[in-house]
This record gives structure tokens, C-alpha cells and sequence, in this order.
């Protein structure tokens, strides 16, 4: 994505989340303006975290959605900001900046025992801690696989702040309680729709055929791969992407060194493949980034036998094991 669409998309959250509390203090002015910043800071963060965790199975089953994942890291670093503004918001109208008097106040109000505000702190810790680390300093000082292991904890964190609504609404009575609570349950269900329906689609995609002769591990027809285009396969159980530039196939691996991004899922730019999520570049020939770049990934040779491709005997060998 280039700079420009970049700077689009920052402008049009900017703009959102303007709308979303001028536009909403100007609908709902019952509420005083305490009970409704609280109220919108949290719902906001609540839908945008939801957005994100919805991106990455939204890209696997609409292609199109992957130009708004080069824009995720800045959705959820605007997230940790609401939810901060949110946290902020509560101490200082219902509690005086006095935790101990919130927690008081939310005796009624546990789940499993815990008061609902501290299953919202917890869950506002480890998004700070993800907003702190969303940098590519941290990505490239402790490696893709550390970096996205402690960025994983988004799901415990969506958990967290799920019970900690939950809790929050069951306390209450009357219809419009309970009518929260089912666009609750909608907005909580979407991401978790969206991540199975694309775990369905990707382990359908994962069954290999099993080696043929002389070694050869069949990859399938790509006659209608289209030029510049790239398809992530699975060989011997491992992801590769098939790339055609110039008329030829080209393989590499489908894992960019960036951010583990899947690199079949791009399209070639300038002669080079384009990761769709943060726009890392290699040639598919090579495996080389631009010049001036050292990032690189690994390139396998391709056997055309009739209208199949095969994937001869790789090396180096593939190391990154095919998602489940």
C-alpha cells in the first residue's frame, strides 16, 4: 500500500471516531456527558478491537480485504487509545481516581469472583503492552516468531474485555439491558464466524498429494494463473507461493521474514512480489528484496510436466509448517 493510501485510511479513522462522538453526543444527549464519554470511548474500542480480529480471516475469504491488514497495527494501536481514554474516563467520574473506591462500587459485579474492572485492567495491560511493542524496532530486535507470539495475546485480551462487558450488562435490568447484550453476542460472533470459516478454507487448501516419481511433489495446474498473480500451495506440508512474472512460474516461500505474512496472497509490483500486509518486496526469481534491501526469502525449482507443476527436490529444505 502506498503512503498516500496510508495517510487515506488514517484520515478516515481520524474522521470515525470525530463523527462517532460528535455525531453520538448529538443522537443520545439524555445521557450526562460523563455516563456518555464512558459509554462510547469503551463501545468504540469494544468495535475496533472486534474489527481487527476480524481482518486477518476476512482477507482469506475476500482478497480484497487485505489492503486494510497494511493498516491493522494502526487500528489497534487507536484501540489501546480508546480503551485507555475509557479506563481514564471511569477513574475520574466514578471513582475519584481512586481504584479501591471502583472496586468497592462493583461488589455485585463478578465473574467468578473477580470484580468485572479488573478482568477490563487486565485486558487493558496486555493491549498497552501491545501498543508499547507495536513498532518494528521490537518486530526486528526479537524476531517475527517471538514478536507475534506475544502479539497472539490479543485473543486473551478480546477475552478478558468480553467477560468484563458480559459481567457489566448481566448486572443490569430491563430490556435495554438485554437488548445490548444480543448486539453484543453479534459483534463477539462475527470475528469468531469469520476465523472459522476461513480455518475451513485453509485446511481444505492444505491437503498435498503425496510425492510423484524421481521425487516430485505435484503443486497442480496453474494455466489460469494470471500474470503478476501469486497462489499460496501446500507441498510435503509445508506453504510455498507460486508466482508467474514474465510468463514463467516462480516459487518462494510463502513466508515474508517481515512479519510472517503470507506472501502468496500478494501480487507482483515493479517485478517484484508484494507481501499484501505491509508491502515487503523480493523477486520471485531470486528471492532478493530491492536494492539496498538484505531481506530475502527462499526460492525453490519448479518442473512443468503437461499442465502440472511439480515442485522438484527443494533446497534449501522448507522449514515453515503449512497453518492449520
Amino acid at each position: 500500500m502506498s503512503v498516500t493510501a496510508k495517510w487515506k485510511l488514517d484520515a478516515t479513522l481520524a474522521l470515525l471516531i470525530l463523527v462517532w462522538f460528535a455525531g453520538g453526543r448529538a443522537l443520545f444527549p439524555g445521557p450526562d456527558r460523563d455516563v456518555f464519554l464512558v459509554r462510547a470511548s469503551a463501545t468504540l474500542a469494544f468495535l475496533l478491537l472486534s474489527t481487527v480480529l476480524s481482518l486477518g480471516p476476512l482477507a482469506r475469504l475476500w482478497r480484497p480485504a487485505t489492503r486494510l491488514i497494511y493498516h491493522r497495527r494502526h487500528l489497534g494501536v487507536t484501540t489501546w487509545a480508546l480503551g485507555a481514554l475509557h479506563a481514564g474516563l471511569v477513574l475520574h467520574y466514578a471513582a475519584g481516581w481512586d481504584p479501591r473506591g471502583l472496586l468497592d462500587a462493583a461488589q455485585g459485579e463478578r465473574f467468578l469472583g473477580i470484580p468485572y474492572p479488573v478482568l477490563g485492567a487486565a485486558a487493558l495491560v496486555i493491549l498497552t503492552a501491545m501498543a508499547l511493542t507495536s513498532w518494528d524496532h521490537f518486530l526486528h530486535a526479537w524476531g517475527p516468531a517471538s514478536w507475534k507470539r506475544l502479539h497472539m495475546a490479543v485473543y486473551a485480551a478480546y477475552g478478558l474485555l468480553a467477560i468484563h462487558v458480559l459481567t457489566r450488562l448481566a448486572s443490569e435490568e430491563g430490556p435495554i439491558p438485554w437488548a445490548l447484550a444480543g448486539g453484543f453476542f453479534a459483534v463477539v460472533g462475527t470475528p469468531a464466524a469469520l476465523h472459522i470459516a476461513a480455518g475451513v478454507k485453509e485446511a481444505a487448501a492444505d491437503h498435498a498429494a503425496p510425492p510423484g516419481p524421481d521425487g516430485l511433489v505435484p503443486l497442480g495446474c496453474f494455466a489460469d494463473l494470471a500474470e503478476g498473480e501469486a497462489r499460496a500451495v501446500c507441498a510435503s506440508g509445508e506453504r510455498i507461493a507460486i508466482v508467474r512474472l514474465e510468463g514463467r512460474l516462480h516459487a518462494v516461500s510463502n513466508v515474508c521474514p517481515h512479519q510472517n505474512g503470507p506472501l502468496g496472497e500478494g501480487r507482483v509490483r515493479d517485478g517484484y512480489l508484494e507481501c499484501p500486509w505491509h508491502g515487503y518486496q523480493f523477486d520471485p526469481r531470486t528471492g532478493q528484496g530491492p536494492p539496498g534491501f538484505s531481506d530475502f526469502v527462499s526460492t525453490y525449482p519448479l518442473v512443468t510436466v503437461g499442465e502440472t507443476t511439480y515442485l522438484a527436490r527443494p533446497s534449501p529444505p522448507l522449514r515453515i509448517q503449512c497453518p492449520s
